[in-house]
């Protein structure tokens, strides 16, 4: 099989990505030779890294962030092509409303979105965006092109002002009207099956500081849900229920085939596994650190501890930390975030956050092939970040691309 490149949106080493730093790991994977090759680039000026996308023929790369910014890369040198401030069209709601998210229609065009409404973007021609039509839901997160290419499917994140979303979206690109799939508990991600335009997504449980702030949210100690959802008809068929003491708390990428779904459960440090046939069969991928690994990795699992509790009321809300800790299974690393299946589909790769490497599985076994170790922060930022301070890179959502490895 040809190489083909996993990129990693890069956040920085913290636990709130939303204010983080901006950048994009590349690992080159030659799995018939067993050997990766790894690039990191970082983007000045530029804060709140979060998701990566690369357009079909491999020219484009997208680095969606927290900073109402639109920034284009070259995946095969990793170089700056421009960006692009969205500031001039509307101005966020909430800290964390921006364009995370986009979904290539054409080389150089794709959608995002602005405030209420989708838009259809070229490339060469950012200040003159089309208006496609409203969304219909609190804020949009990830979002998703169905295989028939009609439909947009789009996670929905809670709002400071409208609190809880509990829904997703479904946006027909014929009609250019949305519909909106109210749910029992807020999603953010998702993934689309490979044939059949219908999307599973895990739910994102958060609670908000003071009531009704998201912006440094903390993890919902509640049971979780994994939705099957038919985008025609915008309804959802199935659904998979997870309780509360078992791993399953807070998600990142999702992977789909025709057998499961596959997706990161970060703050519980495990990759789910859910079969299709019955959405009833839940397995786990462990990837929890144990505590003599966790001590070689104690700037980490220090700096977690330490920004969980400056974000939490301890003397006044204590179980609210508490919570967070069950949820995460007392450990101080966080889990993987980026997820992908390799096009022959003999390995799953894993972006562990809290170990800053790449794990490489067998799949549909899972038994683990190798560990792709990164370099540390300090690296990129020398003089400014201490050798004492946390070494992450600050892995998050992930794609695959064959197209660029040429």
């Amino acid at each position: 099989m040809a190489p083909f490149d996993f990129f990693i949106a890069l956040d920085g080493n913290g636990l709130n990505g939303f204010e983080g730093y901006a950048g994009v790991a590349r690992l080159r994977c030659d799995t018939e030779r067993d050997t990766y090759a790894l690039a990191v680039r970082y983007f000045h000026g530029l804060a709140g890294g979060h998701a990566t996308q690369v357009n079909p023929q491999g020219t484009v790369g997208y680095l969606g962030n927290l900073a109402q910014t639109l920034l284009f890369y070259d995946p095969r040198t990793q170089d700056e092509l421009t960006r692009f401030s969205t500031l001039r069209f509307c101005a966020p709601e909430v800290f964390y409303q921006s364009q995370t998210h986009v979904v290539w229609t054409a080389e150089r065009s794709f959608i995002t979105v602005l405030g209420p409404d989708f838009y259809a973007f070229e490339l060469d021609d950012l200040e003159h965006p089309t208006r496609l039509g409203p969304h219909g839901v609190t804020l949009p997160h990830a979002v998703k092109r169905s295989p028939s290419g009609r439909y947009l499917f789009y996670g929905a994140m809670d709002h400071d002002r409208h609190g809880y979303a509990n829904q997703v979206g479904v946006f027909d690109l014929e009609t250019r009207e949305a519909r909106v799939v109210r749910l029992p508990a807020t999603v953010w991600h998702l993934g689309t099956h490979p044939t059949r335009d219908v999307f599973y997504a895990p739910t994102q449980r958060c609670e908000p500081q003071r009531g009704s702030e998201f912006s440094e949210y903390t993890i919902a100690h509640f049971k979780n849900y994994l939705f099957e959802i038919d985008g025609p008809t915008a309804t959802v068929t199935r659904h998979c229920s997870i309780p509360k003491d078992l791993p399953g708390h807070l998600t990142s990428d999702v992977v789909v085939t025709e057998e499961e779904v596959l997706y990161n459960a970060c703050a519980s440090s495990v990759v789910v596994r859910v079969d299709l046939e019955t959405l009833q069969r839940v397995r786990y991928l462990d990837e929890r650190v144990g505590a003599l690994e966790s001590a070689r990795h104690w700037r980490t699992a220090w700096s977690n501890v330490l920004e969980a509790a400056s974000r939490a009321n301890i003397p006044g809300e204590p179980h609210v930390l508490f919570k967070a800790l069950r949820a995460t299974r007392w450990s101080a690393l966080d889990g993987s975030y980026g997820l992908a299946l390799s096009p022959d589909r003999r390995h799953l790769l894993s972006a562990h956050r809290g170990l800053n490497e790449v794990r490489v599985y067998h799949y549909p076994s899972l038994t683990l092939h190798r560990r792709v170790p990164f370099p540390p922060i300090q690296d990129y930022f020398p003089g400014l970040i201490s050798r004492w301070e946390d070494p992450r890179l600050g892995f998050h959502h992930a794609t695959l691309s064959t197209t660029t490895a040429v």
